[in-house]
Order: structure tokens, then sequence, then C-alpha cells
């Protein structure tokens, strides 16, 4: 059993205690544990929560036996080609009809329509020629064609979802579909956002002189945070590089939050009081990664508490954010531990032999490329990002992709294949 101890610095002390994911959630989960479940109702606003206990169908899908074509349900001992079939009815969608087919009859159906009972197959309009009250089998069926038997896709008590897993909003319309009406969900991760600089100030429109800043990070941090369904924004504050404020910030929001970011202040630099703070309030805390940007990352925690420090240049404390924290968001919030990502060919990105990089790159169809000028003073430069390439130490022909953006080049591969 590992051991993760106080530690005061005089600079980046690299540790690998967190190596491997699975001590990095452990590490996680030993200070604050998933939030208490509460019931809500299967809707839109269920979309990012995480589910606390496994979600069952209360109805098979489908429901009832149903046709996968417009066409005419048939006995398939029946359908032999040029056969004539007698309609004696029709099945129409969020009807159905109480006709039976018997030997040498036919029962028109919609898509999606209840199969008549006596029918084991469909012939689709297609393959029949109509004639009056009769149809000419054009093409003959076999048993269990072009439908879908009762309970076929999923039935009854079957398990929809593990507890842990991330709603998305396609998962609400299949809770629908099988009949759940409520489900018990982790309430949202409380989250505490502490910006730290004297150069800092909130709008443009404060801006007094040529050495002052806009704080551009706060909101999108915030922004980002609002968008995950499982977290909860309880607290944003805007400090200076004042140990006495920082920390009384720092303490107010660790007392009423499962998880503070603080961004500057975590690195070497005389004004850089974070992490002798966090190092004094919290009864753990590991200081400095082996990637560029975002060296001065570090976690801290005590029970019940777990504060995020993130470097100050909105570049690099938005890459170590998406990289490191929306992951570790996830898993204080109950979620299973998944990044969605992929291996690729990189071109453009070096890493030196100590550090690895998160680099912003551009994504074609021979794999990630590398962005000139992307240097951690240099935020505009996410404008033609289309995600992170992660290198490792050493260097690599091949690197780890993080999508930034939902949809990536779509139209203009969909017109170079097709």
């Amino acid at each position: 059993m590992w051991k993760v101890s106080k530690r005061k610095y005089r600079g980046f002390v690299y540790t690998d205690d967190l190596a491997k994911p699975e001590e990095f959630i452990r590490f996680l989960r030993r200070f604050v544990s998933p939030p208490e479940p509460e019931t809500v109702e299967v809707g839109p606003e269920l979309s990012g929560r995480v589910l606390a206990e496994d979600v069952r169908a209360e109805r098979p899908s489908p429901p009832f036996t149903r046709s996968a074509m417009d066409g005419y349900a048939v006995r398939s001992e029946d359908a032999e080609p040029g056969a004539r079939l007698k309609v004696v009815g029709e099945s129409r969608i969020g009807e159905g009809t109480d006709v039976e087919v018997g030997p040498g009859e036919a029962v028109y159906v919609d898509t999606g329509a209840p199969v008549p009972k006596g029918a084991d197959a469909v012939i689709p309009v297609e393959f029949v020629e109509r004639d009056g009250d009769e149809i000419i089998v054009e093409e003959g069926v076999n048993p269990g064609d072009n439908l879908d038997p009762a309970g076929c896709y999923v039935e009854e008590g079957e398990v929809l979802y593990r507890s842990g897993h991330l709603v998305e909003p396609v998962d609400v319309g299949v809770m629908l579909e099988h009949g759940v009406e409520k489900v018990d969900v982790h309430k949202p991760l409380q989250v505490s956002i502490v910006v730290t600089g004297n150069e800092l100030v909130h709008r443009p429109s404060e801006l007094e002189s040529e050495t002052q800043v806009v704080d551009c990070i706060g909101p999108v941090l915030t922004a980002e945070l609002e968008n995950m369904g499982c977290v909860e924004v309880v607290g944003t504050s805007l400090v200076k590089d004042d140990p006495g404020e920082i920390r009384e910030t720092v303490e107010d929001y660790a007392d009423r939050s499962d998880v503070v970011l603080i961004t500057g202040g975590s690195s070497v630099g005389e004004r850089d009081h974070v992490k002798d703070i966090l190092d004094d309030t919290f009864d753990a805390f590991i200081h400095g990664i082996r990637v560029r940007p975002g060296r001065p990352f570090g976690i801290a925690a005590r029970e019940g508490t777990v504060a995020f420090t993130l470097p100050g240049w909105p570049t690099s404390c938005y890459s170590t954010f998406r990289v490191w924290v929306v992951p570790s968001l996830l898993v204080l919030a109950g979620a299973d531990p998944l990044v969605v990502g992929f291996e690729t060919e990189a071109t453009g990105i070096k890493s030196k032999r100590e550090v690895g990089v998160i680099a912003r790159v551009r994504l074609t169809s021979d794999g990630a490329e590398g962005l000139s000028r992307d240097r951690s003073s240099h935020f505009a430069l996410f404008r033609e990002a289309d995600g992170f390439a992660l290198v490792p130490p050493g260097g690599s022909e091949h690197a780890l992709i993080l999508p930034l953006r939902g949809f990536l080049n779509l139209f203009n591969e969909v017109e170079r294949k097709f």
C-alpha cells in the first residue's frame, strides 16, 4: 500500500506515485467518495449525470413482433414465387389488427406495425404485384424475414446501463423506449474555481493600464464545468497574489466544495504561494508532472476535498484541465474512468527525454500535425486546433489524440472519399 506524504519544494519534484491510472484513481477516491444518490425523472436534464445504480428495461424491445418493412405479412410456406394470396386486412403503425393470417392469405403492414398472428414473415411491397384484393408473389421469403420478434433486441429486466455510466443524450431515449421513468443518479459534484494573479481584471472595460490582463481562463473553466451535467459550480473568485487572500478563499471553498480548482501561483516564483498554502492545509500534496505545458500541475487532498493546481498561462491551464482534470472530475462524480482518444502518427511535435508534451494539433487524413507557434503564451492558437496530442518523454512517431471538437473536417473527408 503506497503512501503520499506532504512535501516541501524548491522546484518541481516529479513523482511516480500516481503513474498508473489505477493508482491515480485510487488516490482520488481515497479522499473523496462519489456524491450521494438522488432519484430523478428520465428526460433531457438527465444527460451528463452519472448513474448510481444499474438501469434495467421495464419493457422489452420491441414490445411486440413488428414489421421491418412496408409490405405484406404472410405465412412463408404460402409465399412461393407466382403464388396468389388474398389480402384480408391491414395493420397500421400505432393501431395493429385483430385479423389472423390463414392459409393463402396476406395482411398489409406498415413499417413498425404489429405483425398479425399466423404470419411468420413479411414480403416487401416491391416484391409483389397488387391485383385487386390479391397479391402475386414475385420473390419468396423465409420464416423470420423482414420482421423483428418481440424482445429480440432487449428483454424485459435486461440491464441497459451499469452503475457509473455517464448518461449521454441518446441514452435518455433508450431508457424511455424501454419504459424507464425514474433512475438514481449521483448528485452533482460541487466544484469551485480560484483564479489568482495581480495582473488580472474581469472585463476588458476594467483595463486601466497596458500591463493588466483580462481573465480569460476563469470563464472558460466555468463554461466547461457547466457543460458537465455531473458537476455544479458553487463558487468562482478572482484574487490577487496575496497569500492571506488566497488562503482565506481556498479554505472557504474547500469547506463547501468537493473539488477546488486553483489557477496560477503553483510554480516556483517568489509570488507563487499556492503550493505552500495547499501543503499546509491539506493532508496530501503531489506537485509537478513530467509534461509540458503543465509542469506546475498538482493534486492536494484531505478528507472530503480534492484541490487541483493549474498553471497560470491560459494555454497551459486549459490543456492541463482537459487532459488531467476532466477525467478526474468524472471519477470523483462516480463515473467509470473513460477517456475517448485514439492513436495516430504525429509530425512536427518534439518532446525532451525527461518531459513529455501536450501539443495542439491539426488532424489530417494522414494523422496529426503539430501547429507552428505552439507556445504557452499563444492562447488564440486554439482557433486552429482540432485536438491535443500527448507525446511521452523521449518522443515518439505516434501520439495519443484527444479531440477538442465534435466533428473534425467531416465534410472534407466525405468529399474526398465519396
